[in-house]
């Protein structure tokens, strides 16, 4: 049962699991007049903090197409179960550039000022509130039935906002009228799976896994409460202010890889497939297609919309921004919201649409 699919943005944070290297490298294609092809001497070595999320996809096809190559990049990829050991790991520069839930960006910039670049993609739909087939009809019909319950989530997560906000909106319970329990995701399918708990707070690609496992329904999506979440792309400040064309040409390489999707849906839904497969996780293949509908990613032109200023000295990513650390102030995350002029920029976005050769080879040209 899904109701309605993303008409706002949306993303995501979590609790460990472990973080796993993952060194990803591609086959070089042919060089675009936007790529500055470097030897393999030269190549920069820049290292990625990724998740199995559907927004490591890009970075994924860019390797898979040669694509780092072409800018003179040569990536590792760090794989990290959830977003919160990733911004843990980012403190400790573990990684230079990357991509999480914009929980886990409001987070970094509040511990460490870490820069918001982009947008990774669009999240409300998949941010879910399930119950187990046996209670799904009664809990929407009577949620007065939830009343009580212990309700495990991923805390300081998107997931974590998704579900106080369904359960207030849609369902009229206030904080008092049920407890959470802090679980990381894969601890959140063993135990609903087991019998443990009948609803929970969960997120894709685990939605698939407890629909096609045990029958598990959708009973309240973030897009139902109409929350503007989004997974975000990020880079360290001090990385940012040494190298910043290196993370133009990083966005740019992201954002080339958004731009091919966009041509090529068919191809992207096998690339997805194995991206997943190459970080461990197993769906069926009905599910790839929904996750791309559900979790749409945004070329250069929307991305620069979204970063835009508007006649108030603001702008629709700066919107999202405070409604994000307001959120996070609500639950005691961060005493206050992060300054968004300071730590959410459209500089490196503005590198590209203002160089016609990266600009071009962002956009896909000629492929």
């Amino acid at each position: 049962m899904r109701k309605g699919f993303l008409t706002n943005l949306a993303a995501r944070s979590v609790v460990a699991l472990l973080s796993i290297p993952l060194c990803v490298t591609g086959t070089a294609a042919a060089a675009p007049a936007a790529s500055s092809q470097a030897s393999e001497g030269t190549l920069f070595k820049i290292k990625v903090g990724q998740q199995p999320q559907r927004w490591g996809l890009e970075w994924y096809i860019a390797s898979q197409k040669g694509w780092w190559k072409e800018v003179g990049l040569e990536p590792t990829m760090l794989t990290f179960s959830s977003g919160a050991p990733e911004i843990a790991a980012g403190a400790s520069g573990s990684w230079d550039v990357g991509g999480a839930g914009n929980i886990p960006s409001v987070l970094g910039a509040a511990r460490y000022g870490l820069q918001t670049i982009g947008i990774a993609d669009g999240e409300a739909a998949i941010i879910t509130i399930m119950a187990t087939k046996d209670k799904a009809d009664a809990y929407l019909k009577n949620p007065a039935l939830m009343k009580g319950k212990t309700i495990p989530v991923t805390s300081n997560s998107t997931g974590q906002w998704g579900a106080t906000e369904c359960l207030k909106k849609k369902f009229g319970l206030g904080a008092g009228d049920y407890q959470y329990v802090n679980l990381s995701p894969a601890e959140i399918n063993a135990a609903v799976s087991s019998g443990r708990y009948d609803v929970s707070e969960v997120w894709a690609p685990n939605t698939y896994i407890l629909e096609s496992t045990i029958g598990a329904k959708i009973i309240c999506t973030g897009a139902e409460v109409g929350l503007p979440i989004t997974s975000n792309l990020f880079a360290l400040p001090a990385f940012a202010k040494k190298h910043p064309d290196i993370v133009a040409k990083f966005l740019a390489i992201y954002l080339r890889a958004i731009a091919w999707e966009h041509a090529h849906p068919k191809e992207t839904v096998e690339y997805l497939g194995q991206f997943f497969k190459s970080t461990g996780v197993n769906i069926p293949e009905k599910y790839l297609p929904i996750e791309l509908h559900d979790r749409p990613a945004y070329d250069l032109a929307q991305q620069v919309a979204i970063f835009k200023k508007n006649a108030n000295g603001g702008s629709t990513m700066e919107d999202w921004w405070n409604q994000v650390g307001n959120f996070m102030i609500s639950v005691g995350t961060i005493r206050k919201v992060p300054d968004v002029k300071t730590h959410v920029t459209d500089k490196y976005l503005m590198m590209i649409q203002n160089d016609p050769k990266l600009k071009a080879f962002a956009e896909n040209k000629g492929d």
